[in-house]
């Protein structure tokens, strides 16, 4: 969603008040997301939770599912 929204890990954290590194080791599944994480980047990003759970609904899900997700619904 980070990289659909074309915002890079040090421009997110400083708007959401985390760590770079957090923010990596969430993406990259090394450190796990809150319920409250969540809301901030989805708030951050500008999606709906719908979407979200649409996307946690792919199985399996990788960047390869979520960018044909974002492309078979023309979401920007």
């Amino acid at each position: 969603m980070r990289e659909k929204r074309k915002l890079s890990i040090l421009a997110v954290g400083k708007k959401i008040g985390l760590k770079p590194k957090d923010i990596d080791y969430m993406e990259n599944g090394k450190k796990v997301i809150s319920d409250e994480d969540i809301l901030l980047f989805l708030e951050c990003y500008k999606f709906s939770s719908e979407i979200f759970s649409e996307l946690l609904e792919l199985k399996p899900l990788n960047k390869q599912a979520a960018n044909h997700y974002f492309l078979s619904r023309k979401i920007y």
